[in-house]
């Protein structure tokens, strides 16, 4: 069956940014704000609103409340304790009332808290709320709001006071990982056991994602600093540890057993350039450093060469996406217009990314393994990955800069560029949420668990 002609990589890509640069945009929040005003008199629950986002919020709230009825006992044999009070806040409101933990309602403004002196959830219903079903539908709404009940959940596991005990075992990314966590456990059960007027199929698990990435850390925030709550990477990927493993997982995240991949510049030119290199200078690196890795992965192979004309070039492209793999003459061609928009959309590394996957199809047919069908676009994703990780340390003074794995996640959410074979065809059931997840063992594992 001949592969289906697809858009130009230029336009799919125009496409593809009106979702992605709004994953790029850090949606303001702060889960568990250190503010210590006098507590507020205990809100009620959560009043109804009219508006769309506000009815999500109030039915997520109840909800995950509900799940965790059940969850609670079946996964860590206690019983739940309901959450004292949920507060939607109008923060627009100059004389709305300030909800527990804060002095004014307007110290809400975009933003969303548990707070485990008053045992509240509270959130920014004027602002925050409405974005998020903006950008990303009900699922952007309910990620936010399960995260702050995992929050909940934490204090009521005792992680509240182990932490004042040893601070040092419970730093505030391990913390916001776990929540991360929860809200995966809780939304796969909504997925299972759909909610009303809160669909979580796959299109909405991977909104769900890409609104945990608008709250990714600033660039240069190491996993160490005290308020470093996780880069995009680190963040989707608990989510996706709580979506398939369930909240005793979560539980036991720990230090010691979690891997935190965020950094600082390596140096004030990286800094100066945002850590984007010019695609040139890109294309070249990639160019050298692929092929040596790739190379390295099957003996006696010469890797591709990029190339940006010919006759295979033209018709590779139009079903691959920014870059092709061309069995015919065994090069990798590229379509610098449609990478430079990556580029400046989203950052160096999503070009990076997807040339990548075309070398690791490239890869794929050296070694005798078919480039063609879901399992060869499953094997270039998770290569991917297995390169990206090469370049943890320098190579040729080169090395990832903060935001390079943010930048991978947000076109492999946005796209299934890295997941084509070399018929321009990808698996029709993965998702962003796959495409991670592949990417990710490639990360952690090496090219060796890339079956």
């Amino acid at each position: 069956m001949s592969a289906p002609r697809r858009a130009p990589a230029a336009a799919l890509v125009a496409a593809l940014l009106l979702l992605a640069t709004a994953c790029s945009q850090v949606v303001p929040g702060s889960p568990r704000p250190g503010l210590a005003a006098a507590v507020s008199p205990a809100t009620p629950a959560v009043a109804a609103r009219s508006d769309p986002a506000g009815r999500v919020a109030a039915a997520t709230a109840e909800a995950v409340q509900e799940f965790w009825r059940a969850e609670f006992p079946a996964a860590f044999g206690r019983e739940w304790r309901d959450i004292g009070s949920f507060a939607a806040v109008e923060t627009r409101d100059p004389a709305a009332p300030a909800p527990p933990c804060v002095n004014r309602a307007t110290d809400v403004v975009d933003q969303a808290f548990y707070c485990p002196s008053a045992d509240v959830v509270a959130w920014d219903a004027d602002g925050l709320i409405p974005a998020l079903h903006d950008r990303f539908g009900p699922a952007g709404v309910a990620v936010v709001i399960a995260h702050e009940v995992g929050h909940a959940v934490q204090s009521r596991l005792g992680v509240d006071a182990e932490q004042a005990r040893a601070p040092q075992r419970f730093p505030t990314i391990l913390l916001e990982s776990m929540a991360d966590c929860y809200a995966g456990a809780a939304l796969a059960h909504f997925s299972d056991n759909p909610v009303a007027g809160l669909p979580l199929g796959p299109e909405e698990r991977d909104r769900a994602m890409q609104a945990l990435v608008g709250f990714r850390d600033p660039l240069g925030v190491e996993a160490g600093d005290a308020a470093a709550h996780g880069n995009a990477f680190d963040r989707v990927s608990a989510f996706q540890d709580g979506w398939t493993d369930g909240a005793t997982l979560c539980a036991g995240m720990t230090i010691e057993n979690r891997t935190f991949t965020q950094r600082r510049f390596a140096s004030e030119a990286d800094l100066a350039r945002g850590g984007n290199l010019p695609l040139r200078e890109l294309l070249a690196f990639v160019e050298r450093d692929a092929a040596e890795f790739f190379g390295g992965l099957v003996p006696g192979w010469d890797p591709p060469e990029l190339s940006t004309g010919g006759a295979c070039s033209v018709a590779e492209l139009e079903v691959q996406g920014p870059a092709a793999y061309c069995r015919a003459d065994g090069g990798v061609a590229v379509d610098v217009a449609a990478l430079q928009q990556l580029h400046e959309e989203i950052g160096d590394f999503a070009g990076a990314t997807v040339l990548a996957g075309r070398y690791g199809i490239a890869a794929l047919d050296a070694s005798g393994r078919s480039p063609v069908g879901a399992q060869a676009g499953a094997a270039a994703t998770c290569l991917t990955g297995a390169y990206t990780g090469r370049l943890f340390e320098a190579v040729e003074g080169f090395q990832l800069s903060p935001g390079d794995l943010d930048e991978a996640v947000q076109v492999l959410l946005a796209a299934d560029w890295v997941a084509r074979d070399a018929a321009g065809e990808s698996d029709p059931d993965d998702h962003g949420f796959e495409r991670i997840g592949r990417f990710r063992t490639g990360l952690l594992d090496g090219p060796g668990a890339c079956r």
